[in-house]
């Protein structure tokens, strides 16, 4: 069965005509490489078994298909086999409880659930727990082959046809399932590709989830689309990824802030003052591009990864509905600190007010982000009134984040107007700004910043504080003298949480609702 010539899949062939011995994947769980020849035939296999096991005689027609794979070649050769069998990808959370992933399988509706062996323990209570019956299928572990040769193509689908649907984080709300189309994932890819300058000479090594955007486009799709071997890890790990930089060869990393916390966490814990620092910090400096997102990055986490790595950390801004929107440059002396810069190549950005949908225009305005583009998602799974709902009446995407823009027109993210502005006594407070301005105290290890309702103050400033271990915990007044000096005296916080950790998922991100549910439940 030939393959359609979807963009990726071209592109990808024409790297293997380029070069037939270039690899697109260094799995590092199988300890094999694969090239690109071999990953397009395996996934025209693959193909071909999906639509044998659904009885079809034509391609998948936008059926959904999920998929329970672990990080690693077969996940692609998964990835791409429903796409090449016209269907969309439902990638499950390897993480998720069975109950989290039955939500998943519930609400998208596929028409078939593969599951690597890696997972089958899991598969009779998925089976048990779905309404409908839905038929599984078992993936074989793909394995190395010496003579791989490349399949036979067919003309390409339409591009607008959906292909990927990955569920949002549910920060705000239940999840629900953001619908991309070919044509989306090829615009967002390519727009990455022009403003990192990925290439063949590029390795990437990916540590990310693969039910998420950062980890799906950013790490994969705008590799392959260049032509970048990706070397994918079957989870994050500090001493392998210190490791991996010590011994060279990668060029391009990225992560949540969260990762980079710990990268620094482990040098300081493992590698200063040792025979292997100096090796170490040589191994970070020398990769070209290292870059943070899904979450904010804190000023002191950026700072001490520089002091480390001689590496300036470059942010950028996106979602699972837009993939990435704004990105600071590859000019490190062009980055500005705390901003994630400028739109992307193609890509439409506007800040409006709240209540009156009129455009911000000011410099160090507060805005709500409005995006426009074909990077712009199509819809969300079955909801037409929540899809319609988050898009004006001339078609622009509304975020739900605040940013202002200064004088360059780079933008500073301020948080999500539903739980990052804090209205406290006729004062916006960004919760972001807190966090970072706490985070910057030696004794601070984690922080989530918080509004409660208040009668006379409208909404208290509230921080759920880890400290770090060995530092003296400080009480409220105490944590409010030090931070007298950094802030104006309405944004230090008036209530005080100390916990032993602060839950975040598989991005980094807080639910910042669940916090204020669980230590304040009376001001939920």
């Amino acid at each position: 069965m030939p393959i359609p010539t979807l963009p990726l899949f071209a592109a990808a062939a024409q790297h293997a005509r380029d070069n037939p011995n270039k690899i697109a994947v260094v799995d590092a769980a199988k300890q094999e490489s694969f090239t690109f020849v071999q990953l397009l035939a395996d996934a025209a296999a693959l193909r071909k078994r999906i639509i044998e096991q659904l009885a079809l005689t034509e391609d998948l027609d936008e059926r959904r298909i999920a998929f329970l794979v672990p990080n690693g070649y077969d996940y692609v050769v998964t990835q791409w086999a429903v796409w090449a069998a016209g269907g969309v990808c439902v990638p499950l959370c390897t993480s998720h409880p069975v109950k989290e992933l039955l939500y998943t399988v519930g609400d998208s509706d596929p028409s078939l659930i593969i599951v690597h062996p890696h997972f089958e323990k899991m598969a009779p209570a998925l089976r048990e727990g779905c309404t409908t019956e839905i038929p599984f299928m078992g993936l074989e572990p793909f394995s190395r082959n010496e003579a791989p040769t490349l399949p036979s193509f067919s003309p390409p689908f339409a591009l607008t046809r959906r292909a990927l649907m990955i569920y949002t984080s549910g920060t705000t709300s239940n999840p629900k399932g953001c619908v991309t189309t070919h044509e989306n994932i090829t615009f967002q890819a390519s727009c990455l590709v022009k403003a990192w300058r990925y290439s063949p000479s590029d390795r990437l090594i990916h540590v990310l989830p693969l039910h998420h955007v950062h980890g799906i486009i950013n790490g994969l799709a705008a590799s392959f689309l260049s032509g970048t071997t990706v070397e994918m890890h079957p989870k994050f790990d500090p001493k392998v990824i210190w490791e991996r930089w010590q011994e060279g060869g990668s060029t391009m990393f990225m992560a949540v802030p969260t990762i980079y916390s710990r990268l620094n966490d482990y040098f300081d814990a493992h590698i200063r003052d040792t025979e292997q620092e100096d090796a170490a910090r040589a191994g970070a400096r020398a990769l070209r591009l290292v870059v943070s997102g899904s979450a904010a990055l804190p000023t002191p986490i950026k700072s001490k990864f520089a002091e480390i790595t001689g590496q300036t950390l470059l942010e950028r801004y996106g979602m699972t509905e837009i993939g990435m929107a704004l990105s600071c440059g590859l000019e490190v002396e062009k980055r500005v600190d705390g901003s994630v810069g400028w739109p992307l190549p193609g890509v439409e950005v506007r800040l409006t007010e709240k209540e009156t949908g009129r455009t911000v225009d000011g410099v160090d305005e507060d805005g709500m982000i409005e995006i426009k583009g074909g990077n712009v998602f199509r819809e969300y799974w079955r909801k037409p009134e929540a899809t319609s709902s988050e898009f004006t009446a001339d078609r622009w995407f509304k975020t739900g984040d605040v940013a202002r823009r200064d004088l360059t027109g780079a933008y500073f993210i301020q948080g999500r107007a539903s739980v990052d502005l804090i209205k406290s006594g006729g004062y916006k407070i960004s919760a972001l700004e807190v966090e970072r301005k706490m985070l910057a105290l030696d004794a601070i290890q984690e922080v989530a910043v918080v509004g409660l309702a208040d009668q006379e103050w409208g909404q208290r400033v509230a921080a759920v504080v880890k400290f770090r271990e060995g530092a003296v915990p400080l009480e409220l007044p105490a944590l409010r003298a030090s931070l007298k000096n950094e802030m104006a005296p309405y944004k230090i916080p008036t209530v005080l949480k100390v916990v032993d950790g602060i839950e975040r998922n598989a991005m980094g991100k807080v639910n910042k609702k669940v916090i204020v549910q669980k230590y304040w439940p009376d001001k939920a």
